[in-house]
């Protein structure tokens, strides 16, 4: 039976092989791609000898020193990076313009209706491997299937350089055998509440009933779905960073008062926010611009560390990015925010903390209650300055 279409590339250790191929004396090396000159350095990548040596991606390179004492450091080096991401990108595109980026060294590509100009997917997918070695010296896994999540969870499997074809029979025996950490969205917090659940495999997660599913979390049911290989996301060639949500509001009459600002920011904060939750996203980025009495403009901008998607933790990313768009002492007539760098939010469950499960659970709730009675049937009592 014939595969699936979706390819997914995975370049395991995409910076610290890009580094290899500039310098032949690394090989078989443990070393990392790190900040040292940076208070606060994490390794960003690492080599194989690293990781064997104990090392991982986000450690803190104080303790990477300690566990792995001589260990190389490079320097990060983007534009190699950004010219090699480029370059993949580029020769996913000599096949099909249905190319998505998915992080540093990681495409997805839908080869469907390639065939007549490049064979059959497994075939097409073999000479885009080529490629990819002859313009980059990388060797990626790559993996195809009938869905995104399937591919990537293979390319994972078939680590480092290997290749799967899978077709729909296959993708869920393949999937239920492998340690649930190899799904994607499954982090080290969540990791270790399933393994105090006995969920050792991605099988088990997909046996969980409805209610068991909720009780995960706030976006459980979508990883017991994606365990069961269901994954409907096309391939989105839209960049990341071109993706976005926005809105705006109009003072009447103009006003410098904060808690105005601060209101009606949190009323659009939740309209914009909720429309992302319904398609499963966040966002990383808050762009306030801010029009004045005499129609000049300022606008300011915050970045996150993480995809957010609660109410709260876009409102303070807005608010942040409010207080620097207001440079001047005059009164503002509109105010539009726009949410950028949206990404899936389900990979980021594994960095809520204990704590946050409480907050995630309210805005699920308050997601459920305006999805049946509308938006405007429950809302926080600050909103209320809103209307004024």
């Amino acid at each position: 039976m014939a595969s699936g279409t979706i390819l997914h590339v995975n370049a395991v250790g995409f910076m610290a092989a890009l580094e290899e191929n500039l310098d032949r004396s690394l090989r078989g090396r443990p070393f990392v791609v790190a900040n040292a000159l940076s208070p606060r350095a994490v390794v960003l990548d690492l080599s194989p000898r690293a990781h064997r040596e104990g090392l991982r991606r986000g450690m803190v390179l104080s303790l990477a020193r300690d566990l792995c004492p001589g260990v190389e450091i490079r320097s990060p080096r983007p534009g190699l990076y950004r010219a090699a991401e480029e370059s993949l990108r580029s020769i996913g595109l000599g096949y099909t313009p249905l190319v998505e980026p998915a992080g540093r060294g990681h495409l997805f590509i839908d080869l469907a209706g390639t065939c007549r100009l490049f064979g059959a997917p497994e075939d097409a997918a073999q000479k885009l491997r080529r490629r990819i070695m002859e313009a980059t010296g990388l060797s990626p896994s790559i993996a195809l299937s009938s869905s995104k999540t399937v591919s990537k969870v293979a390319t994972r499997v078939f680590r480092p350089a290997g290749f799967v074809a899978l077709s729909p029979t296959e993708e869920g025996s393949l999937v239920r055998m492998q340690p649930v950490g190899l799904l994607p969205g499954v982090g080290p917090v969540l990791l270790g509440r399933f393994g105090l659940l006995g969920i050792d495999e991605i099988g088990d997660l997909a046996d969980l009933s409805e209610s068991e599913a909720r009780a995960i979390g706030p976006r459980g049911p979508e990883l017991v779905t994606r365990a069961r290989g269901i994954d409907l996301s096309p391939v989105d060639p839209e960049p990341p960073e071109r993706r976005f949500v926005s809105g705006e509001v109009v003072f009447e009459p103009d006003t410098t008062d904060p808690e105005i600002l601060g209101a009606r920011s949190g009323a659009l904060v939740a309209e914009l926010a909720f429309a992302l939750r319904k398609e499963g996203l966040g966002s990383r980025r808050a762009l306030v611009e801010l029009t004045y009495t005499d129609g000049l403009r300022g606008s300011g901008g915050e970045r996150a560390a993480r995809v957010l998607a609660r109410d709260d933790e876009l409102l303070m990313m807005t608010l942040r990015a409010l207080e620097r768009a207001r440079k001047r002492r005059v009164r503002v007539r509109r105010l539009e925010l726009r949410l950028s760098d949206i990404e899936a939010a389900g990979p980021e469950l594994d960095l809520f903390e204990p704590e946050d499960l409480r907050l995630s659970r309210l805005q699920t709730a308050l997601d459920k209650i305006r999805g049946r009675f509308g938006f405007a049937a429950i809302e926080p009592c600050s909103f209320l300055a809103a209307r004024i």
